[in-house]
């Protein structure tokens, strides 16, 4: 038995990775360089690039104003429009932060009363990177020498999330979500600072920055209960630990026509984007029919003669959604309505029981959702769609029904098409509404009414079965700020240079029984370029070590280069690996290798790799297959083999993962990983009957 330090792969194969890309690899990149951040875009978002270089540099004044401190280096923020869901990652290790500019169900997970989605991100990802990073006493000791392996206040991602959202709020003076299962996190952390005071986020950051657990640990252990009884002399009020499970959409999307069999599904498109596209479900075969390629669809209805479908579809960068009709016999598109640049976001609608109107929620720069009302004239249902690339022929008019900072959601007519019905958080909870299309009344909604009486003569279900008209209510408009578009900036602009962000930010020392050795890693903002350094020193056979790895992903393919030493033994190897099918389902890709070892004699091997992994359910099938010709010095001949590799992983939870595969020489491994530090693995081998660890 015996342990090795090995950040490769096991048995240094061509294992096939995925590299999360940002966009295809013929896209332009730019940087915009202010005094500490590096906003990088592509060509399209320079609009976005600047408005978020504002918002980075207004959040950096307030953090360091409010918790009184602030990293010492520039910090990547990187946009992109790779995605057709409201996303944003952060990646404390790297300096790292990334927003997807699509708004895609902004409404559903986030607050849409903040003024602008990109500045709502910056303002909350740079929160919870300044929180996750702040050093102090102690901590600020250590920082220095091993960089960013020292986070003490890198708490729970659910937690740092209710700290980012309670400061943006703050911050950017925007009213509290209250709907249910919305911002259960920032509700806690407003609890507490409401409670013990505006200065507590401060001090609770800054003991534990000094507490010795929490810095030694990446902030997983720290005795918080003793510092809530120094900060409020009292124990913790509430627990620590996650308050909800965030709850996301499924691959396959939702069914958000009327029709069962219209779905909406999101896929790699191009190796490279999560779009949305329009799918037919068959019900009786089980089988679903793409109806769009590239589409980036992100809301869909049918309209009442089943074959046209009204769809909200992204475009690419600084511009607006487009609202466009489908006309699913022909596979024909044709636009209906343009929305101004980055100034509307359509979150929902309903047609018309006669299909000449739309009821639409719209959210609109300042923090406004509202219902708009979208007339057609004439209905699309009086004649076919025209020839692609010719005018609807369709006029439109859009009228506001409501204009002010209430949450308005998820309009639908009732069955007679007299009235608009709608979701609002108006009342400080949310609750149905109706609004009557003969002269623009407003009413309450009764769930549970009594059938009995009739109101002005209409019927007591005027609204669809169970639901009734109210008591009228008063809706004022409220004055719509105006908006001047992005801002024009003075900063610096050039192409994009990956060489600044690839300095190594974190030194981990990995000690042995005789040996010690030092681990850092790192790659450039856009995740082309990233490297892992090993160095290490055994005093007991007084030999150095060292494992230099590489991997470029400009290209479609990407290229990895490896050189290893360990004593007597040393190996270098390239490889190329092409992506052939990329999906959330199935991915499949080759891979050639070339590989030289050194050891008492040299090795030439030169390889061909498939590797192919299945999702099902939470789980992955994966599979590999290769086949390798190889010779030794001395030797004229090439002997020929083949091999698999067949293994298995599971979700253990959202930061666990557990990997077993099997190999044809009958060696058996099993891998925990926890991104994106730790990976650790076992290997067996029957033949020499010995388990090999390995770190990585």
């Amino acid at each position: 038995m015996r342990l090795v330090v090995a950040l490769g792969l096991l048995l240094g194969l061509p294992w096939l990775a995925f590299a999360q890309r940002l966009g295809e690899p013929s896209l332009s990149w730019y940087t915009i360089h202010t005094e500490h951040f590096r906003v990088t875009f592509p060509r399209g978002l320079e609009g976005l690039a600047q408005e978020a270089a504002v918002a980075a540099e207004d959040a950096y004044q307030y953090l360091l104003t409010q918790l009184g401190y602030a990293p010492p280096e520039k910090i990547d923020l990187v946009l992109c429009d790779a995605m057709d869901t409201a996303h944003r990652e952060l990646d404390v290790f790297q300096n790292r932060i990334t927003v997807c500019v699509a708004q895609g169900d902004l409404a559903e997970r986030f607050n849409p009363k903040f003024p602008s989605w990109v500045q709502q991100s910056v303002f909350s990802e740079y929160a919870q990177f300044v929180s996750a990073d702040l050093v102090f006493g102690f901590s600020e000791v250590l920082r220095p020498l091993l960089g960013k392996l020292i986070l003490p206040n890198f708490k729970s991602s659910e937690l740092l999330e209710g700290i980012g959202e309670y400061i943006a709020q703050e911050a950017l003076s925007t009213p509290p979500d209250v709907r249910p299962g919305i911002g259960g996190e920032h509700r806690f952390v407003r609890y507490l600072a409401e409670r013990f005071g505006s200065d507590f986020l401060k001090e609770w950051h800054r003991l534990r920055a000094n507490d010795p657990w929490a810095t030694l640990s990446l902030g997983l252990w720290s005795n918080d209960e003793r510092i809530f009884r120094r900060l409020t002399s009292s124990p913790s009020p509430l627990p620590l630990s996650p308050l909800r499970e965030r709850g996301e959409r499924g691959e396959r999307g939702q069914r958000e026509a009327e029709s069962s069999t219209l779905i909406i599904q999101r896929d790699i498109h191009k190796h490279s984007y999560l779009y949305g596209d329009l799918y037919l479900y068959d019900p009786k075969t089980k089988r679903e029919m793409r109806l769009t390629e590239g589409a980036r669809v992100s809301h869909a209805a049918l309209f009442p003669d089943g074959q046209k479908v009204l769809v909200a579809r992204h475009r690419w960068g600084d511009q607006g959604p487009i609202l466009g009709i489908f006309d699913i016999q022909a596979r024909q598109m044709q636009t209906l309505k343009e929305f101004p640049m980055h100034d509307y976001f359509i979150d929902s609608f309903a047609i018309s029981p006669d299909g000449e109107q739309i009821a639409l929620s719209i959210w609109r720069r300042g923090g406004f959702q509202d219902i708009y009302l979208l007339e057609l004239f004439p209905s699309p249902l009086s004649s076919p769609l025209p020839p692609r690339g010719e005018g609807m022929g369709v006029r439109v008019q859009l009228k506001p029904i409501t204009r002010d900072r209430a949450v308005d959601l998820s309009p639908a007519f009732s069955p007679d098409g007299h009235f608009v019905l709608f979701l609002s958080d108006r009342d400080g909870s949310l609750k149905p509404y109706a609004y009557r299309l003969a002269d623009g009344a407003f009413f309450a909604v009764d769930l549970s009414p009594d059938p009995s009486p009739v109101r002005g003569g209409e019927p007591p279900f005027p609204l669809g079965k169970g639901l009734g008209l109210g008591p009228q209510i008063q809706i004022e408009p409220e004055p719509f700020p105006p908006w001047d578009g992005f801002p024009d900036t003075e900063y610096l602009i050039t192409p994009y240079d990956p060489r600044p962000s690839l300095e190594p930010k974190i030194l981990i020392p990995l000690p042995g029984a005789s040996s010690l050795s030092l681990l850092t890693f790192g790659s450039d903002a856009l995740e082309q370029h990233s490297y892992t350094v090993l160095l290490g020193f055994d005093w007991r056979t007084l030999q150095p070590s060292y494992l230099v790895r590489y991997t470029n992903r400009v290209l479609l393919a990407s290229l990895e280069a490896l050189i290893e030493r360990a004593g007597v033994r040393a190996q270098q190897s390239v490889t190329a690996t092409l992506p052939l099918i990329t999906k959330l389902s199935t991915r499949q890709g080759l891979s050639l290798f070339y590989r030289r070892d050194e050891e008492e004699l040299i090795t030439h091997q030169i390889g061909l790799g498939w590797t192919g992994s299945w999702r099902i359910f939470q789980n992955e099938l994966e599979l590999s297959l290769w086949g390798v010709t190889r010779t030794r010095t001395g030797q004229r001949l090439w002997e020929n083999s083949v091999g698999w590799r067949v293994g298995v992983t599971a979700e253990l939870s959202e930061k666990l993962r557990a990997r077993l595969f099997v190999q044809q020489d009958g060696q058996l491994g099993i891998e925990l990983e926890a991104p994106p530090l730790l990976r650790f693995g076992m290997l067996w081998n029957p033949t020499q009957r010995n388990i090999e660890f390995s770190l990585r």
